[in-house]
């Protein structure tokens, strides 16, 4: 886990306090010299980062990104307590990530919402919607099975919830919002990549 952050820590280091390796980096900040410190609570910060953020690579892509804030910004703190401190910016830099995911998810998915819909209800002659639909349905047949088959009923059978599809399909609700997220991603970016092909026949 994270070997590429882990340094050859001297015996040295490892007796001194925290305090003692934090002024040791304050006096000289360079990403050298918090590596001994950062190492120490290596470990904690990745488990925390495992904890909201759910998987292993996302866990090491936060820990990494802490480092380079740390490396950055802990030259200015005054710190009494570097592990409380710590724990503290590792849960608000996870929050935030969450945060921002779910700003992006939302904003994707009504626009995705948005463009499903025209799709299907936009008036054109009987050409042109068979045409527009047979994208879609290719589209659909190239997602993963999972995927599939919660698009197909969340967006194409009326009156379908997370949860409805969730009990039809025997799975938990977060596997379902999983499977729409990810399903509505990339049956996006298959329409608009047929789009110009779509476009050129019309």
């Amino acid at each position: 886990m994270l070997k590429f952050l882990r340094s050859s820590s001297s015996n040295r280091d490892e007796q001194l306090s925290d305090a003692q390796l934090l002024e040791t980096f304050q006096r000289n900040p360079h990403a050298t010299n918090l590596s001994p410190l950062f190492e120490r609570y290596l470990e904690l910060t990745y488990a925390l980062c495992l904890r909201y953020l759910g998987t292993s690579a996302r866990a090491e892509d936060a820990v990494m990104d802490i480092f380079e804030w740390l490396v950055n910004k802990l030259p200015e703190q005054k710190i009494s307590n570097y592990r409380s401190w710590l724990q503290t910016v590792v849960r608000n830099h996870c929050l935030m990530q969450l945060r921002k995911e779910k700003r992006d998810s939302l904003q994707n998915s009504v626009e995705f919402d948005v463009q499903l819909h025209d799709m299907l209800h936009q008036e054109e002659d009987d050409d042109d919607r068979a045409l527009r639909m047979a994208g879609l349905a290719d589209c659909i047949e190239q997602l993963s099975k999972q995927q599939k088959h919660c698009i197909e009923m969340f967006y194409l059978q009326p009156g379908h919830t997370y949860r409805s599809v969730a009990d039809h399909l025997k799975l938990d609700l977060g596997q379902v919002r999983s499977f729409i997220q990810n399903g509505r991603r990339n049956l996006r970016l298959c329409l608009e990549s047929n789009a110009p092909r779509i476009n050129n026949r019309e």
